[in-house]
């Protein structure tokens, strides 16, 4: 059987709460177009708050667990940090095109 490299990309972000605790997460998705890494941070930055954050619940991300969430100081924003190929199936069923199209309606 012949070892298939899947042109996916892997979506990486976190939450920072105000104590500066980071917990991370992350996104498979499709792609079919072929975007490279760095053409999709590209598209993706110019939609996020400040050229990183963004409401996850706004484009559907799976949310990370808080095992602390202080009102008074912490925030509802996700930081984006990166694209990365990846051969790894993807977890979610949208293209990568899709996805960075729900940022600009946020």
């Amino acid at each position: 059987m012949k070892n298939v490299l899947l042109n996916n990309l892997k979506f990486e972000y976190l939450y920072r709460d105000a104590g500066n605790y980071k917990q991370f997460g992350f996104i498979v998705l499709n792609n079919p177009s072929n975007l490279d890494p760095d053409t999709a941070t590209s598209l993706i930055r110019k939609h996020l708050i400040d050229g990183e954050f963004f409401y996850p619940k706004k484009v559907q991300i799976p949310l990370i667990e808080r095992y602390k969430f202080d009102f008074d100081l912490d925030h509802q924003w996700y930081e984006f940090e990166n694209f990365s190929f990846t051969n790894e199936i993807h977890t979610d069923p949208r293209s990568v095109e899709t996805f960075i199209n729900s940022f600009i309606l946020q």
